[in-house]
């Protein structure tokens, strides 16, 4: 699965200037991804891709009964919710 896809001007709006750190933020005129400052008076573009896919795909996670029992059981308690 891949998650990069054309960069869209309606998402991810900053919430802060990249110079100053304000965050008086306004689209600007100068292109659909330009956002100016009214602190600094700088303009600026943000562009979101996407992400890549990880490099390892993630193991599969344990119910969370299953999670607890274990997690007893290292710290040597009786199980709560007897097995089936």
């Amino acid at each position: 699965m891949n998650f990069r896809r054309k960069p869209n001007p309606n998402r991810n709006h900053p919430m802060y200037c990249p110079y100053c750190g304000g965050t008086g933020l306004f689209p600007d005129e100068e292109g659909e991804f330009a956002w100016k400052c009214t602190e600094c008076l700088r303009i600026f573009s943000v562009m979101f891709h996407g992400q890549d896919d990880a490099p390892v795909a993630p193991a599969k996670t344990v119910s969370s009964n299953e999670a607890l029992q274990r997690s007893l059981q290292r710290r040597g308690h009786v199980t709560a919710i007897p097995k089936e």
